[in-house]
């Protein structure tokens, strides 16, 4: 099957960061950062990112309920890490399936929290990255443990607005270190009266390794790392679909233990 070099590309950056931090996929991290910072894909970064144990998966599933042959097809991957209209093909029940069934939900969390974790998630899950970390309350991939606030703020993929770029940050980077550092306007995720919300944009260095913002730009951020530039429709659907997880774990009886 010939795959989606342009899609295999995008999820590489939206991958590397967790990658480099020894989270997820395998023990690749050389390897994936000289992908990422060519900006190319062979087989040997298609088998990289077949062993996310997680991404994968959800790939998928996103491709097989839009009768899509490759998982790494650019809209597909953009479903899954951002959000689209195809998460509007896969129905709730292939969901709960996977969550339970692929995915092995009752391995990794206490059987006690599956249900309260599940109801919602069926009611209005969708198979997205940020309602994977926001409503999953345990990091997966090499650590299944539980997240914390911190964890999911850096874990899901936020979006911000470039505010200083290259030269201008101070203090931050240098031309041996692996990419550039920019500074974004972005909204923490924050919890108060038990529930989850996005707080007031503040100022964060971020790094970049093969994309090149724009003052002014926006752009989407991964544990702390520049994954692409965001157009307006892109960053639309991912504000919205991180709103829908944000409601769905604050209906979770689960969503206190944060």
């Amino acid at each position: 099957m010939t795959v989606d070099t342009q899609g295999v590309i995008a999820c590489s950056r939206y991958s590397f960061a967790p990658n480099s931090l020894h989270f997820c996929g395998p023990e690749r991290q050389n390897d994936m950062l000289a992908y990422v910072k060519g900006r190319r894909a062979d087989n040997g970064l298609v088998e990289i990112l077949h062993r996310f144990e997680t991404l994968y998966p959800y790939l998928v599933l996103i491709a097989s309920e839009n009768h899509i042959q490759d998982p790494f097809d650019r809209q597909v991957v953009e479903a899954y890490w951002l959000g689209n209209t195809l998460l509007d093909g896969v129905k709730t029940s292939a969901l709960a399936a996977h969550l339970t069934d692929t995915f092995n939900l009752k391995a990794k969390v206490k059987k006690k929290h599956v249900g309260p974790m599940m109801n919602p998630i069926v009611e209005s899950g969708v198979p997205q990255h940020n309602f994977h970390v926001l409503n999953i309350f345990v990091r997966t991939g090499h650590h299944a443990v539980p997240h914390t606030l911190s964890t999911m703020d850096q874990c899901r993929v936020s979006w911000g607005k470039v505010v200083e770029t290259g030269s201008r940050v101070k203090g931050q980077g240098s031309s041996k270190e692996i990419g550039k550092p920019c500074i974004v306007e972005t909204q923490p995720l924050m919890y108060g009266k038990g529930k989850f919300i996005l707080g007031v944009p503040q100022k964060k260095a971020v790094t970049s390794v093969s994309v090149h913002p724009k003052m002014g730009e926006w752009v989407s951020i991964h544990w702390g790392y520049v994954c692409d530039i965001l157009t307006h429709q892109q960053r639309m659907h991912l504000a919205y679909y991180t709103h829908k997880a944000l409601d769905t774990a604050n209906r979770s009886q689960l969503v206190s233990r944060i």
